[in-house]
């Protein structure tokens, strides 16, 4: 497995994969309707302008397996003053799922988050009805701190956890 840094050109791809990921881990959360179709278009503009217009501090990793695009990490640096780096989006593709790319990823992000921001920890949000994710980030080391209610792109609000790593070297060291 390598990783390399995502550029512009990257857009669709990384639009791609965050449909993919999104269609089976929240095909039991997000409307079916969303899901099925005006998603891609929605992801695509997403990431197009997230490319075009990035956000302080943003960086965004791909992880390839034989040249092949398998999953990506969207990390913003020192975000909030509290919590530290945001993890803004991590997904495997659905066929590598299991095979550690989702730990691997969440290892550059701390690493990266570390040599930028080092005193600062790392979280990211994960809905509250995503039990296989709350149950990988647990086993990583998370600790769901804090809740809310956030509007969704498929028009819904649903409820999130925030789950944060106070010291992200661990991370590091389960990979």
């Amino acid at each position: 497995m390598d990783f390399r840094d995502a550029t512009p050109a990257d857009a669709p791809l990384i639009a791609a994969m965050h449909v993919a990921s999104w269609r089976i881990a929240y095909a039991h959360i997000m409307d079916p309707a969303y899901l099925a179709g005006a998603i891609e278009a929605e992801r695509l503009a997403t990431w197009t302008a997230r490319f075009a217009d990035p956000q302080p501090g943003q960086r965004i990793i791909i992880a390839q397996a034989n040249g092949q695009a398998m999953g990506f990490v969207c990390v913003i640096g020192g975000a909030d003053a509290r919590w530290g780096t945001l993890v803004d989006n991590l997904h495997a593709l659905p066929a590598a799922k299991g095979s550690g790319i989702g730990t691997a990823l969440l290892a550059q992000a701390a690493t990266w988050a570390l040599d930028g921001w080092p005193d600062l920890g790392l979280f990211l949000w994960c809905y509250a009805d995503n039990h296989a994710a709350r149950g990988f980030y647990a086993a990583r080391g998370g600790v769901e701190v804090e809740d809310w209610d956030k509007p969704g792109p498929d028009g819904r609000t649903l409820p999130e956890k925030r789950i944060h790593w106070a010291n992200p070297q661990k991370l590091i060291r389960s990979y």
